[in-house]
């Protein structure tokens, strides 16, 4: 696997002033208290119809909106998009060009944590949407080849996003050096050729599965932008009680948290042993039925869930899954901080040596390539505990944006009722989740 090839987290024993046992039973408890304090002090929807304010002008957001700057960020993502593709075909380790560092350390992983705590960047950053922009494939600028189907919503984003994390988990090409580029041209195809034919903003919408992705944890940030363009400020998590309903986009938002829990399951011992003796196309089969399964237990899960909600309300369980999807992206969050927080931070430093000899050509053009990577800026006892925060607050995250939107729809004793089966669901995820971190 890709993230396991980039030494992927820190293993070895963790030694915890209590046991396991004990973290989980409180974590779980702190999300049994939180439903109830929700229950007794949050009596009236403080997320749902909420009206975002407008920024006054100013020197600040004159320099936040200024079109020059903006486009400066946006070449220089660009260029360093282009420098990223051609040392990703080179056919070198994976370690020894930024291609591989940047895609799944860097953007995979710090551009989420971006997103998640400080708003969209990817808006600005994506090479697609500059490329987009500049061969005027704009619907403002002229009509779409042809309509975007209503149909496939955000289908297309989710599929392309399995494919990701598919090539990034399962790995079927990791002996085959330089395959990483070509991945990025075929998906640039994709990118361009879908808004070519759809508009920019169409397919950057519902077939761009990295603006859909990340999109979806820029909601949960408390900085936006109003209509005018102009930085925001809001509750944290309150952008998240906004996203509309689309066909999709409750499957992109299980392929994201069913993906990074199987990444940790991949890591547990239960399944090297279940698995260590496959190879070649068996380890690729195995691979892929464990991500489809995890991916498919994970909604299995929070479908049981919408059907009990749905026995309370008399509504089908799709619909109630739709209505409480946005509840699922603060947990999706926190899996990728608990899993992937060691990974930036440590192997993260790998891409400051890459900067200066991008290519493995012994460079060192901006005096870093001797940088040697920092084993010692946090302890495996810390990073357990930033794994544990992680993962009690963005489920109690969860809760309170389902308990914000049951309270904006049903009588009061109803929506508490409709969110007892999505709780104890909840804590399972909770206690699964240290479970599956805690090897």
């Amino acid at each position: 696997m890709i993230l396991g090839i980039l030494a992927h987290g820190l293993g070895g024993r963790v030694d915890l002033p209590v046991p396991r046992w004990l973290f989980v039973f409180g974590a779980a408890a702190a999300l049994l208290l939180s439903f109830v304090a929700l229950a007794g002090l949050w009596k009236e929807p403080r997320f749902e119809h909420r009206v975002e304010r407008r920024a006054k002008p100013g020197a600040v957001q004159s320099i936040l909106t200024n079109p020059t700057l903006e486009w400066a960020i946006r070449i220089v993502a660009l260029v360093f998009a282009v420098v990223v593709t051609i040392a990703s075909f080179l056919p070198v380790g994976t370690t020894e060009t930024i291609g591989p560092v940047v895609v799944f350390i860097w953007f995979w992983v710090g551009l989420a944590f971006v997103q998640g705590l400080f708003g969209d960047w990817w808006a600005t950053l994506s090479p697609w949407d500059t490329l987009g922009r500049l061969l005027a494939f704009d619907e403002q600028e002229r009509p779409p080849q042809r309509e975007y189907p209503n149909a496939w919503g955000t289908w297309p984003a989710a599929i392309l996003l399995f494919v990701f994390v598919w090539l990034e988990l399962v790995d079927p090409f990791g002996s085959r050096e330089g395959w990483l580029g070509f991945a990025i041209v075929g998906y640039s195809a994709v990118a361009l050729g879908g808004m070519a034919v759809y508009g920019r903003r169409t397919w950057g919408r519902d077939g761009e599965a990295f603006a859909a992705y990340l999109g979806l944890f820029a909601r949960m940030a408390p900085l936006t932008r109003d209509p005018e363009g102009r930085v925001v400020w809001r509750p944290p998590l309150a952008g998240l009680a906004g996203l509309e309903p689309r066909p999709g986009r409750l499957a992109l938002i299980l392929v994201a948290l069913g993906s990074t829990t199987f990444d940790g399951l991949s890591r547990t011992t239960f399944w090297t042993d279940l698995t260590g003796s496959a190879t070649g196309f068996a380890q690729i089969a195995v691979g892929t039925a464990g991500l489809v399964a995890t991916i498919l237990a994970v909604g299995g899960f929070y479908a049981l869930a919408m059907a009990a909600a749905g026995r309370v309300t008399g509504e089908p369980w799709h619909v109630m899954a739709v209505r409480f999807a946005h509840s699922l992206v603060p947990i999706a969050f926190a899996y990728v901080v608990a899993h992937y927080f060691s990974f930036l931070v440590i192997e993260g430093q790998i891409g400051l040596s890459r900067l200066s000899d991008p290519f493995g050509r012994d460079w060192n053009l901006f005096g870093t390539r001797d940088w040697l990577v920092n084993l010692t800026l946090m302890s495996p006892t810390t990073i357990w505990y930033v794994q544990v925060f992680a993962i009690v607050a963005g489920h109690i995250g969860g809760v309170i944006l389902a308990h914000d939107r049951a309270i904006a729809l049903y009588a009061p004793g109803v929506a508490l009722r409709t969110q007892y089966a999505l709780l104890a669901v909840m804590v399972v995820f909770t206690a699964s989740g240290l479970l599956i971190l805690s090897g």
